[in-house]
């Protein structure tokens, strides 16, 4: 008997351990996207420029000069709103997904309230394509786009913004 009762006791035990653990390790929160209470970006009114323009720039990486010539296109949102200064960023949609490793385009935003707020892509885009559009505050007030990701691929200079687990984003196709 004293057996028995010590398998029960045991099994118990065991059960309860597990409903606590499970109470403990609650569900991580799923990030949403859209709009926030303090932050937005609309997309009614988006245009996309009628005559793409070419640009041309220098970069410089580790001593190596390159020079990059390309026809772009730009896109221009009626209005944006974000709390602190920052970046209203593009990302392109490959395969059916985001890509959040690259970055098509950016422009600064002013915090408050922007109007008519342009971002030059650094290639053509036609109607149909597809992007992320989403807010990046500057952490640093530098007015520079500090776009840099560790190995585990988490932004760590001009973050995301959230509000709480909601970010500030929206995947659109180009009118």
């Amino acid at each position: 008997m004293r057996h028995v009762l010590g398998l029960v006791l045991a099994g118990a035990l065991s059960a309860c351990a597990l409903a606590t653990h499970a109470q403990e390790t609650e569900p991580a929160p799923q990030i949403t996207m859209g709009n926030g209470e303090a932050n937005s970006i609309q997309l009614d009114g988006l245009t996309l420029s009628e005559t793409p323009s070419t640009f041309s720039e220098v970069r410089v990486d580790a001593g190596h000069v390159t020079s990059f010539r390309a026809h772009s296109a730009a896109l221009t949102f009626s209005e944006v709103i974000i709390e602190q200064n920052g970046w209203l960023v593009l990302h392109p949609v490959i395969d059916g997904r985001p890509d959040g490793d690259m970055v098509s385009g950016y422009a600064y935003v002013a915090a408050g309230e922007n109007e008519d707020v342009t971002v030059r892509l650094d290639h053509p885009a036609k109607t149909g394509d597809r992007f992320l559009v989403m807010l990046h505050q500057d952490v640093d007030e530098d007015r520079v786009f500090d776009f840099v990701f560790v190995e585990d691929g988490i932004n760590v200079e001009d973050r995301a913004v959230f509000e709480g687990t909601h970010m500030i984003a929206h995947v659109f196709a180009v009118p």
